[in-house]
């Protein structure tokens, strides 16, 4: 744990800069000789567009993939030059050409309304890299398959084309292959341009997958160590909280708002300063029918008792035996439980719980 954050007193997450940078290297050397992007957007899933981003340029990567200009403009003002090579996913803004350029943004188009604005206002559009993207069975951005043929792209400078599969963690499903078969056809049109369709999961699902460059995002943070997975990850992140109170409650007595959990028997609980305006999800809340989450405190878990309110969750610490007291901190995620068993106790998905963690969580970044 970090000293200075337990002199605050206040929820903090170490974000471990040298994991990412080992994951960044890690799927870099299995993906060969396929390039390895970095998804950030989000502010790099939460943990710091800045850092981070410095973090896997240093490493070596220079293909970025963000949400929008705006994500996409501040990252180019980190890095400080133009080298790098930056994606704003979610395509082209109206009226803002000239942004993209400035910038040398390359945005994703994915419908002929942002292809004709680009062709409007750039006079000189073959000196300005754009990416397409079709849309092969997720139903969102992209263009139709059916409208591949009919697209003008004469004097157009096309740096890349790509789709977002919509069940690449599902090895039961055969819906990705379909979405890379119809975008192998598609790429026929493209003939010497970059092809994508790889997120985190796909990585792992087939080598087909990989094609020209691969687009991890969760990975790079959180490790992706499911069954199948031929590279060891590891998670960049720690997240901690302290106990503001310890409290004996007598058996009878219920806890929290709604008076969901009643104890069966004389109990002691731990109150934590964490809650849902911190980003832990109201549904980790348990009843005496249902098991909620749970965090840990020196490697023992402590089971959430009642609703997750705004501010505070009560655990349950009856079986500690080493001593606890005010001050303490517990692991909410950590060497004990990893993101991914967190948010499955939450019925949510680890995106939802990385990004969702906000500004009153205080971020150290470390090399370890």
């Amino acid at each position: 744990m970090n000293d200075d954050s337990q002199n605050m007193l206040s929820a903090f997450m170490n974000v471990n800069l040298t994991s990412i940078s080992h994951n960044y290297h890690k799927i870099s050397t299995f993906v060969e000789p396929s390039i390895c992007a970095a998804t950030v957007k989000a502010d790099a899933y939460g943990l710091g567009l800045e850092e981070v981003a410095i973090t896997l340029q240093n490493s070596g990567c220079k293909y970025f993939f963000v949400t929008d200009l705006y994500e996409a403009i501040r990252l180019r003002n980190i890095f400080g030059s133009n080298d790098n090579v930056i994606y704003a996913l979610n395509g082209l803004k109206p009226t803002m050409t000239n942004e993209y350029i400035s910038y040398k943004i390359t945005p994703v188009i994915g419908s002929t309304a942002e292809l004709e604005e680009y062709r409007t206002n750039t006079d000189e559009s073959a000196l300005h890299s754009i990416a397409l993207h079709f849309d092969t069975g997720f139903s969102r951005l992209g263009f139709e398959v059916n409208e591949i043929s009919k697209l003008s792209i004469n004097g157009l400078n096309i740096d890349l084309i790509m789709s977002h599969l919509s069940t690449a963690e599902d090895p039961q499903s055969s819906l990705p292959e379909n979405q890379l078969n119809q975008l192998l056809k598609a790429s026929k049109r493209f003939v010497g341009v970059k092809k994508t369709i790889a997120n985190s999961a796909a990585i792992f699902r087939g080598k087909s997958f990989l094609l020209d460059m691969v687009r991890p995002g969760i990975s790079l943070y959180c490790g992706y160590n499911e069954k199948g997975a031929s590279t060891r990850l590891e998670s960049a992140i720690e997240l901690y909280a302290p106990i503001i109170q310890i409290k004996d409650i007598k058996a009878g007595s219920t806890i929290g708002y709604g008076a969901s959990y009643r104890a069966v028997k004389d109990i002691r609980i731990a109150l934590i300063e964490f809650g849902y305006a911190d980003g832990l999800p109201w549904s980790l809340k348990s009843t005496n029918q249902q098991f909620g989450g749970q965090f840990y405190f020196d490697n023992a878990p402590t089971p959430i008792l009642g609703r997750v309110s705004m501010d505070i969750v009560a655990i349950d610490v009856t079986g500690i035996k080493s001593d606890i007291k005010r001050g303490d901190f517990v692991e909410i995620i950590g060497s004990n439980q990893n993101i991914d068993t967190l948010a499955k106790n939450a019925g949510t998905i680890s995106y939802e719980i990385l990004t969702r963690l906000n500004s009153r969580v205080k971020k150290h970044y470390k090399y370890v």
